[in-house]
């Protein structure tokens, strides 16, 4: 299959898989193939002590598998609470992260300014702490937080450069609430764009009330054919991570939701691909 070109993009987000620890996670991790694993930390994740990150980075490396990003599953760790944060600096270096994903806090009403500004001094705080560890801090747009939208995340993080400071795209979780045209939303990101979580939600009515579940990746309301085709049109050089899975986390179903994603993602960036290698009119000018 011509999915060698983007093997190394896909990784796996340990959430993904709930109640697996962190040996079980490398193991299906590998079997599957993924070359990057992204941690969920915090209780009932796969990394419950953050303390235990060199541990857990020698077993990665013995496995031959990356450790992307750390993801702060913690409600009571957000930007609203920095300091608690300190731990998780820490697990994300000690592991070789390259991000640290938080969420933003929920909006508690009154002054959006006020709160907007709570938040981003909290993301002022943790970015002191991981600059200097390469280590970049990262927002989600997430449902019931500040920033559920490409818009009001960015606001968060723009008051530093975006090697330091960026979102982490989530479209499953725009469906939920903050849903932005994705050519639209990649846009107003542009550079702050750092990383792309992959899952399919979907609604349904049941005595007068709705309610949403994860869906498999061509099951719910997200076209991702249409969402990677607006990323390769930027083109999106980073990576993309599986969330959730669209039922019970299961080896089998892993695989045939990865492989269902490897596909869509060589289909949308090989076109491009070819373009950026192959012959170039006199003139043409190469993106990045």
């Amino acid at each position: 299959m011509s999915g060698e070109l983007e093997t190394g993009r896909i990784g796996l987000f340990s959430a993904c898989l709930p109640g697996w620890d962190s040996r079980r996670v490398i193991d299906v991790a590998v079997s599957v193939g993924f070359s990057a694993i992204e941690w969920g930390s915090g209780p009932g994740h796969a990394i419950e002590r953050p303390q235990r990150g060199s541990e857990l980075r020698d077993r990665c490396d013995r496995a031959g598998v990356l450790t992307g990003g750390v993801l702060v599953q913690d409600p009571d760790v957000t930007f609203a609470t920095p300091r608690r944060a300190a731990r998780h600096v820490a697990l994300a270096v000690s592991l070789g992260a390259t991000y640290l994903r938080l969420f933003a806090p929920r909006y508690r009403g009154g002054s959006l300014h006020r709160e907007q500004r709570r938040a981003r001094e909290g993301v002022d705080f943790i970015v002191e702490l991981a600059a200097p560890h390469g280590l970049v801090v990262l927002v989600e747009t997430s449902p019931a937080t500040l920033a559920p939208a490409p818009d009001l995340a960015a606001a968060l993080v723009e008051q530093h450069p975006p090697e330091r400071a960026g979102v982490l795209y989530d479209p499953g979780n725009m469906v939920i609430e903050g849903h932005v045209a994705p050519g639209l939303a990649i846009a107003r990101l542009g550079s702050r764009l750092r990383h792309v979580h992959v899952k399919n939600v979907a609604w349904s009515r049941r005595a007068e009330v709705w309610r949403w579940r994860h869906a498999g990746l061509t099951q719910g309301m997200l076209n991702w054919r249409d969402i990677l085709a607006a990323l390769a049109a930027v083109p999106y050089t980073g990576r993309f991570s599986i969330d959730h899975l669209g039922g019970a986390a299961t080896r089998a179903r892993l695989r045939t939701e990865s492989d269902q994603l490897q596909g869509l993602v060589v289909e949308a960036f090989a076109p491009h691909a070819a373009l950026d290698h192959g012959p170039r009119p006199e003139g043409r000018q190469h993106r990045g």
